[in-house]
Parts: C-alpha cells; structure tokens; sequence
C-alpha cells in the first residue's frame, strides 16, 4: 500500500490489557507498513513496545477489577490516570485508538474528542450486556466503532453508532489445533491446563481455587501434568508464591501452546475463554470476585446471560460456567473430571468449539481495522 500523508502520523493508542496488547501490536504492525516512520504513544505492554511504541504508562499499571482492587492500587491507577491525561493535552496526535478497557477509555475518549482528535475505538465494551447507556457517550465522542463479534454491529447500529464488524483478531494468531490424543492416553496422563487470569486482583481470588484443584487431580489422577501459562502482565515470582505447588509448571507466556499441549482445561473468565476455544481445547469456565462485585452482577447489572463468548455465539451452553459462590474446587474437580473420562463428551465440547470459528467469520481483522484508522486519518488531513 502506497504512503497516504507526506508527513508520518502520530497515533495515540490504549490497551490495558494483555490480550490488548498483542491485538494492537499487530495493528501497529500493519499501520507502519502503510505510514513508514509513524510514531505511537500511549498505553501498551511488551508486544507493543517490541514494535516500537513510546509506552507511557505499562498496561500492568491498569490491570484493576473489581472495588477492593481499585481501593489498594489506587496510587498506582491515579498516577498513571494523570500520566495520560498530561499526554492528550501536551502532545499532538492525528488519531487516537482505543482498545476495550471502557472504565478509563471512555473517559479518554471525551477528552481526546475535546482535543479535536478522531477517536477509533477498537474491541467494543460489553455494553450490551451492562451499563447500556455508555452508547450515549459512545455515540458522541467515538468516530468509529470496530467491533469484533458479528451480533455488536447490528446492536450499535439499532442506536445510530458508526459501526463496522471488523472480525475477530484472534483468528489471525490462534490456529485450531491438528489432533487430539486418544483416550488410552488421556487416561493414563491426562494434561491439564489452569488459567487463572491476567490481573493480579484475578489471581488472589482464583490461585486458591486453582491450588486446591489441582491437589485433587494430582490425587485422582497421580500421573497428571498440569501447566499454568502467565500472562505478560502478571510477574512469574508472585505466580509461584500463590500456585507454589512444584508439580504444577508455570509456563511464561505461550499460552496457545500451553491450550494446545492439553487436553483439558479450566480458564477464567476473559478474553482466554474465547482463546481456548478457537484453539478447540475442551474446558470449563470460572470466575470469583468479592461479595460487592457478585452482588452488583446478580442483582444491579441487569444482566443475566451467559459470561463466556463461546456459549454467548451459539447461544446455549456449550461450556459450563461456574461464577463467584459455584466457583468452587468440588464443582471444577467434577466438571474437569467428567470430561477426562468422558472421550464422547469431550470430543463432542471440542467440536462445539470449532464452530466458533465459522462464527466469528474470515481473517484479517488487523488489516481491516488498519484500513479504517487510514480513513480517519485521511479525514483529518482533508479538514486540516
């Protein structure tokens, strides 16, 4: 593609988390296919520092969920709150892309609008589950919405947003995986994977569930191997304190190869859950949070639908759910059980998940969404 500007944008970019990361990294490294010498600032971790964004606050720094993780890291999230706000109102960008995170995007996205910047916001909040009326200031602040799953564009377009379903980033970076083992094996050695989450708040709820687990496994089936993959944004050293049990290896990162390499799984609520089921991995799906949290999801959100995107896209239960009082080690010890020695319940999950694929449509979400960060910045340079 053809350099669209004389001078090389300047681009303004947030992900907070993980997964983020790496969905903006490969972004960046299409838009600096396109804009030889472009430069990005803003809020990123180490895939996209390693494609040469300025990080000005570290995504771990924002790595919040739930109220008694805001109360102790309150400092850090003020401190870099402040850091970006200085950013948008002391230094020039040509457009500004938003990746999730909707607590502190969409506070930036007013201000970025103020600022006169053209705001894409990329992998939409939930606001179709909760706090609906985020639309509003979505409607009025962000440029263009690119949303990822193919039941947001039609939702945002019912409410007048500028929306265009760019397909699922993940489909460029997980294949399905080739083969599955024989039941003979899985039987006599079973390989289990633990996800327990990319926060740290997620990690001091789910480790115990998870170390409790995994004893119970380790009982019932002695010759088990169980790996738990880090996410970037989580240091290994804290991982092992909480998960210190030595028969369970911690793998930094690769968490593809890590869901590939088992045969089941139980996975936290977020992004992994879809990860794992792109790559086929039978699993089952957890989350616990504090009593105020649990209180507000059950009883205040309005929501009451599935967590997990998986069963969210074929509408059912294709994956059992487990949250905050059912997320207990009896339950996911059953579940994980039933399907180890289950062959047909588990080949029968595995095929469930392959259709998520289809689902989710074609490849190429990066270039797409690269496509339409040019338009905005076409505009602007025509306005300018």
């Amino acid at each position: 593609m053809s350099q669209k500007q004389v001078q090389p944008p300047t681009i303004f970019l947030i992900a907070g988390e993980a997964s983020a990361d790496l969905h903006a990294a490969s972004l960046l490294r299409e838009l600096k296919g396109d804009y030889p010498g472009l430069r990005c600032f803003g809020v990123g971790g180490k895939a996209l520092a390693a494609e040469g964004m300025e990080i000005l606050v570290d995504s771990s720094a924002l790595n919040v969920v739930g109220g008694s993780d805001w109360m102790d890291r309150l400092s850090e999230v003020l401190g870099a709150y402040k850091k970006i706000v200085h950013a948008i109102h002391s230094r020039e960008a040509d457009c500004a892309i938003l990746l999730d995170l909707p607590d502190l995007n969409l506070r930036m996205a007013k201000k970025l609008h103020a600022a006169g910047v053209p705001v894409a916001y990329y992998i939409s909040p939930q606001v179709w589950a909760w706090r609906r009326y985020r639309v509003n200031t979505i409607r009025r602040v962000v440029d263009r919405m690119l949303v990822v799953f193919p039941f947001e564009e039609k939702f945002y377009r019912d409410l007048g947003v500028g929306v265009e379903f760019v397909g699922h980033p993940l489909l460029d970076n997980l294949s399905a995986r080739a083969s599955y083992r024989t039941q003979a094996e899985v039987s006599a050695s079973p390989r289990i994977a633990l996800l327990p989450g990319s926060r740290r708040s997620e990690l001091r709820y789910h480790a115990p569930i998870l170390s409790e687990l995994a004893g119970r496994l380790l009982e019932r089936f002695p010759r088990a191997q169980l790996k738990v993959p880090v996410a970037s944004t989580l240091p290994l050293s804290q991982v092992r304190e909480v998960l210190s049990d030595s028969r369970i290896e911690l793998v930094d990162g690769d968490s593809y190869g890590v869901m590939a390499w088992a045969d089941v799984a139980a996975v936290a609520s977020g992004t992994a859950t879809l990860e794992t089921a792109l790559v086929g991995t039978p699993f089952c799906l957890f989350y616990e949070v504090s009593w105020t949290s649990a209180f507000f999801y059950n009883h205040l959100s309005g929501y009451h639908g599935f967590l997990g995107m998986q069963n969210l896209l074929h509408g059912r239960e294709v994956v059992r759910e487990f949250f905050h009082e059912q997320a207990t080690p009896d339950n996911l010890f059953r579940e994980v059980e039933r399907l180890i020695v289950g062959e047909s319940d588990r080949r029968e999950l595995a095929s469930a998940l392959r259709a998520c694929r289809e689902i989710l449509g074609s490849r190429g979400a990066s270039r797409r969404v690269a496509d339409r960060v040019g338009e905005l910045l076409q505009n602007r340079n025509v306005d300018a």
